[in-house]
């Protein structure tokens, strides 16, 4: 019998993990979406904005990123004729793409889109000059949509239009040259459209990135009828199950013979780790390519190799939310608490007196009030 080949690892498994892309349902849906709108161009004097919304490490840096890479720039790849009959020259930018800035206004916007369609001057006039090259070059790059990264930046935590200014300059594109705006960003993007009916008119529906459901908490039964629909386990936790696998898959490191990601309990304890967000989850594994490289002991991803990953990976999380560790023995099967709501109001802390002194509420001061602000803010519920 011949010996068995051992796997190939990398040098820096950790750097191949960090690179590794699976594909899903969800992913796939949205990116088709998105160029079903990008496809209207052209039709009618508007097309459609899209809003795409999720939590931190659902996918929607990723979503950007591929967007970008399906719609390169072309340089010099267009010429248009001016008013003044003057012919042009432009790059062929079919989707511009860009990120909010930190502190979104319609100067650093209008710079950093002029920029990117491959303007001399993009630093240079003011903002009537800019706003017009903008219509101008949206035009004559030939662009179809405006993709937006970051977009949450326009409205603060509790709910509140920080950039009105901004939006309102959007929505004059939108209305000037008919291409797409399309943002991506955490749930908080929603006031944008609820708080003005103008700009809510120009959008399709919020475009939900959700995290993995796991469902009801009832393991599969092997004795069960093929159409007893009732105790069929979710899809959203079958699509879980093949997202393990395909990363057990891609790994640079293989998983050792105990980790069964097909199995009920073990890719429950992938889910407690991840709760459902694909970006977690290759957190935790990158953590555990860190761990082997680290250690120089472990040939393989093991129970305990996840378990000091998720420690390390995971460790704020652990204080703040008192996380159990699912690879270690004090976890009891079972599931984690909800993420974070970033669309709910953080409730605002009172102003602090003058002199920096605290009013005494039977022993209870602004340590212990900020403390319960942080505690509602982690468990409400939309």
């Amino acid at each position: 019998m011949n010996a068995a080949v051992p796997f190939p690892t990398p040098s820096n498994p950790w750097a191949v993990m960090q690179s590794v892309f699976v594909e899903h349902p969800l992913f796939d849906d949205i990116m088709a979406e998105v160029e079903d709108v990008l496809s209207l161009h052209g039709s009618a004097a508007e097309v459609p904005c899209v809003m795409i919304s999720g939590v931190t490490g659902i996918g929607k840096s990723t979503l950007f990123k591929k967007l970008v890479e399906r719609h390169p720039v072309t340089k010099d790849g267009r010429r248009t004729v001016l008013a003044s009959s003057e012919e042009l020259t432009v790059d062929d930018v079919p989707l511009l793409a860009l990120e909010m800035p930190s502190r979104p206004r319609v100067m650093p916007v209008a710079k950093a889109m002029l920029k990117a369609l491959g303007d001399p001057l993009w630093n240079k006039g003011k903002r009537e000059d800019l706003e017009d090259r903008v219509d101008l070059f949206l035009r004559a790059c030939g662009t179809k949509g405006v993709l937006i990264d970051e977009a949450q930046r326009a409205v603060d935590r509790n709910g509140a239009l920080t950039a009105a200014d901004l939006i309102d300059w959007i929505k004059s594109r939108h209305g000037n040259t008919g291409i797409s705006f399309i943002f991506l960003g955490l749930p908080r993007m929603r006031y944008l459209v609820e708080q003005d009916g103008q700009f809510d008119r120009r959008w399709d529906n919020d475009i939900p990135m959700p995290p993995y459901d796991w469902g009801p908490d009832i393991p599969p039964q092997d004795t069960l009828d093929e159409e007893d629909e009732e105790n069929k386990e979710p899809e959203s936790r079958l699509f879980f199950y093949g997202l393990l696998a395909a990363f057990q898959r891609e790994s640079p490191v293989p998983f050792a013979a105990e980790i069964d990601v097909g199995d009920y309990t073990t890719a429950k304890r992938f889910y407690y780790a991840s709760r459902g967000v694909i970006g977690r989850l290759k957190k935790l594994l990158a953590m555990a390519m860190r761990v082997i490289m680290r250690e120089k002991k472990d040939t393989q991803i093991t129970l305990a190799v996840l378990e000091k990953a998720f420690d390390r990976a995971f460790r704020k999380d652990k204080a703040i939310e008192r996380l159990v560790n699912p690879f270690g023995r004090a976890w009891k099967g079972e599931l984690p608490p909800p993420l974070p709501q970033d669309d709910v109001p953080v409730p605002r802390a009172r102003p602090q007196p003058r002199g920096g002194q605290a009013p005494n509420r039977g022993g209870r001061g602004r340590k212990a009030e900020r403390n319960l602000a942080v505690v509602a803010a982690l468990t409400k519920r939309s």
